[in-house]
């Protein structure tokens, strides 16, 4: 009897224990959300980027129960939106959008005010855009290697335009001149928009860039696709070779966009938000959604995302080392 009495009070202490400990583990994790939450996103309103997020908020904002209020702070290559989430609260109530150019920032600029790694944590990669190699209709060129071939047969003779020093039509352009052995006149200009006017106009005569800002001009016949930068076919153009495919074995150059939030966000609320968007992205009409938007589905989370930006970040800092791009 008194064996039982004692194991008994045993059994009493330790389911005391273990209701203590899921008490203060609840406590840890924050009732969230219980209001708004901003999405500082930094391009302007009607970019292509901020086109494709808000494709995605009010799916967020409804698996979350509140408001997603885009607050779009463009400027430097997305670095202002990034200081503005780096000066914010920690609390889940500011969150950041960033992408690519995040990979290139730290090979332009000696002292950034932050570290993506170190400063904020990961919350999900949205999508992503395949660049695309482009040439104008008339060059006569039908497919990757017979440019390739072109290219080398007359080495600095032709034209590579791009969105400008730096940018990530240029340096995509370099790892496919570094990766094929080509020489040709690097032209950087003053944006996208310019740089695609310049190839349609024939000033230039091949491109590598974002789809979405040439698939318009691609289905118009104003400029000739060879092949995209992704690890597939692209739904967009599913008879394009990816570049890959075309011979030029291991190229990716693809664009993205991901969710951040700063550092010392509570784990509980970064579960939270991998939680909703795992929902969003469970909608199969989504997927025609961000399709239209010119982009492609690309929900990625935890360690994977993580993996996946360090892989992208050393792609860039090959194509910048080949470009000798200096830092200031």
């Amino acid at each position: 009897m008194r064996i039982n009495v004692v194991l008994g009070c045993f059994g009493s202490l330790l389911a005391a224990i273990c209701l203590t400990e899921a008490v203060s583990a609840a406590a840890d994790i924050p009732v969230y959300p219980t209001k708004p939450i901003r999405m500082v996103v930094g391009q302007e309103a009607g970019s292509a980027l901020d086109n494709s997020v808000r494709v995605i908020t009010p799916g967020l904002g409804e698996a979350l129960r509140q408001q997603i209020v885009v607050d779009n702070r463009p400027g430097v290559g997305g670095m202002i939106a990034m200081q503005v989430g780096l000066a914010s609260v920690p609390d889940g109530y500011t969150i950041i959008n960033a992408g690519s150019p995040q990979m290139i920032a730290p090979f332009l600029f000696k002292k950034l005010s932050y570290d993506l790694f170190r400063d904020f944590v990961p919350i999900g990669r949205l999508t992503i855009v395949q660049n695309a190699l482009v040439i104008n209709p008339s060059f006569p060129a039908n497919n990757v290697q017979s440019l390739v071939d072109l290219l080398k047969s007359k080495p600095g003779h032709f034209n590579m335009a791009s969105a400008g020093i730096g940018s990530a039509s240029h340096l995509a352009g370099v790892l496919f001149n570094t990766m094929t052995g080509v020489q040709a006149l690097h032209v950087p200009y003053r944006g996208g928009t310019a740089a695609v006017t310049a190839l349609i106009s024939n000033e230039a005569q091949y491109l590598v860039t974002p789809l979405s800002a040439t698939i318009g001009h691609i289905r118009a016949g104003r400029l000739k696709v060879l092949g995209v930068g992704g690890e597939v076919r692209t739904p967009q153009l599913p008879d394009i070779p990816t570049l890959e495919e075309a011979g030029i074995k291991g190229y990716r150059s693809t664009g993205w966009n991901g969710l951040f939030a700063p550092k010392g966000t509570p784990s509980g609320i970064i579960a939270r938000l991998v939680e909703a968007l795992n929902a969003v992205y469970s909608n199969p009409a989504l997927s025609d959604q961000i399709l239209r938007a010119g982009v492609e589905p690309g929900l990625m989370t935890g360690a994977v995302f993580t993996k996946f930006m360090r892989e992208d970040m050393a792609r860039f800092g090959v194509s910048a080392k080949a470009a000798n791009l200096k830092a200031e």
